[in-house]
């Protein structure tokens, strides 16, 4: 770590600083609270389907970044449901990064390796990873910085590399129900899908697909066959854009 903390994409101190201690993914909205128990249980629903498109994931051998990490949450679900590799999480909050130290299970071995971002800018290589994550943290990036983050997530990844990139779907009406009324998205901008598929194609030459999730409460275990069977319906409550860099 640096011995400065970074900025945020406004050049004021990170204000994810002042959740991390306290941070349980937005449980703290009573509708959110309903719909799942813990956390896990949503981000749980990504990892489920990480490992559905990426097999790769169970075997090992692949570098992972998940960029804006937060408290490493995606990583630790993704661990925890038998993903191995080499991880690495990035967060422009320092304060998240050292929680993601501080919550790791003795359980899952080390930590992952962790960086400090400066705005959209990360310390890493080209070319350096075969997967790249970014979960739920677009909508923190105000629109004229959203540019700069895709510029940087193809950076990093290695030509055929796959980027893989969840957000909350503001098409459906109750994610903006609950997004208004969570404090940590206070400054939220939600983004449709397309939004972010232009924005990519922008900035690199890729893939894409888009499958839509969570339509049915995650703590449901009997119902997630539903929605697997409704990935094409432009409802569910978040969505994922699937990019393969060109090789």
């Amino acid at each position: 770590m640096t011995a400065a903390d970074p900025q945020s994409w406004s050049g004021e101190p990170a204000e994810f600083d002042d959740y991390a201690a306290e941070y349980q993914g937005g449980l703290d909205n009573p509708i959110k609270r309903m719909l799942g128990s813990s956390p896990d249980q949503f981000i749980a629903v990504k990892a489920r389907w990480l490992l559905r498109r990426e097999p790769g994931l169970r075997t090992g051998g692949l570098s992972i970044l998940d960029y804006g990490c937060g408290v490493g949450s995606l990583m630790r679900v993704l661990i925890g449901h038998g993903a191995k590799g080499s991880f690495t999480g990035c967060d422009i909050s320092t304060g998240m990064l050292r929680q993601v130290e501080k919550r790791w299970p003795r359980e899952l071995g080390q930590p992952p390796t962790l960086a400090p971002q400066q705005g959209a800018s990360t310390p890493f290589a080209d070319g350096q990873f075969d997967i790249a994550m970014i979960s739920a943290v677009l909508h923190h990036v105000p629109i004229g910085d959203r540019p700069a983050v895709y510029a940087e997530l193809g950076r990093v990844l290695k030509p055929g590399g796959r980027l893989y990139v969840f957000e909350h779907n503001p098409r459906n009406p109750l994610v903006r129900h609950v997004i208004a009324r969570t404090p940590i998205d206070r400054n939220a901008i939600l983004l449709d899908a397309n939004e972010v598929r232009h924005g990519l194609l922008d900035v690199a030459r890729y893939e894409l697909e888009t499958d839509y999730l969570m339509f049915m409460p995650p703590g449901l275990a009997f119902l997630r066959g539903v929605d697997r069977l409704l990935t094409w319906l432009p409802m569910g409550a978040q969505y994922a854009v699937a990019a393969r860099k060109a090789a």
